[in-house]
């Protein structure tokens, strides 16, 4: 589905997540509504607890809401049927979770093929994408390379390397500067940017780090399951 045809990538109407023990109720989400566009930038800052990888999570279709409408390039995805879900989710949505999520049996190179065979491309592109991915982080040398021979802040540059393998529409980044050094995060930056503006991506940060804010065109609070816009 283009982006032409429908300029709303991302919409939700008053979303509820709850989740329920033997001695408690959580709101983790209360009622949650926004609009995202193409070429658009939002940025939700909050402390842990928030909520705000729960609402990543219901976006990307790894955790159902209980109650209202998540809208994805105009399909409400929670409407159609859990295989054709992931791989509509998986073409058009890349996601770097909070969590160094990376398969520990298979080095670098395989772990990033995986979303592009999953996808339908052919062994051969898969490869030349995933080299053109590894050369852009700057982490063509780990291609051979475990997750247990890397950094936690190389592992985070990798699981950003995945979230962009398959050249998405839109990218849901959690806690993307986390364990990164300060020209690592000055280059996601720019090139957030960059992505916005030339490809027409649209972004959305989950973050503590306040930097980020500067390149936000939506600027959100979130705090105890409720989300509040900043002016």
């Amino acid at each position: 589905m283009s982006n032409e045809i429908n300029r709303v990538a991302i919409r939700l109407k008053e979303v509820w997540k709850i989740f329920t023990s033997k001695v408690e109720q959580v709101f983790a989400l209360k009622g949650i509504s926004m609009e995202l566009n193409y070429s658009e930038i939002a940025v939700i800052i909050g402390p842990s607890g928030a909520g705000k990888t729960t609402l990543l999570k219901i976006i990307y279709g790894l955790l159902s809401p209980d109650k209202g409408l998540v809208e994805i390039n105009g399909i409400d995805i929670y409407k159609i049927n859990g295989s054709t879900r992931d791989k509509f989710i998986l073409q058009l949505i890349g996601y770097m979770p909070q969590e160094n999520k990376l398969i520990e049996t298979l080095n670098i190179q395989e772990n990033l093929i995986l979303p592009l065979l999953a996808t339908g491309n052919s062994k051969k592109i898969s490869f030349k994408r995933v080299e053109k991915t590894l050369n852009l982080m700057g982490l063509e040398k780990f291609a051979k390379r475990f997750p247990r021979e890397l950094s936690t802040g190389q592992c985070r540059k990798v699981l950003l390397a995945r979230a962009l393998i398959n050249d998405p529409m839109m990218l849901l980044l959690d806690e993307p500067t986390a364990n990164l050094d300060s020209e690592s995060i000055k280059w996601l930056l720019e090139y957030l940017k960059l992505l916005k503006n030339e490809k027409g991506t649209c972004i959305l940060l989950a973050s503590h780090d306040q930097r980020i804010l500067e390149i936000a065109d939506k600027k959100y609070w979130m705090f105890d399951g409720s989300l509040k816009n900043l002016r």
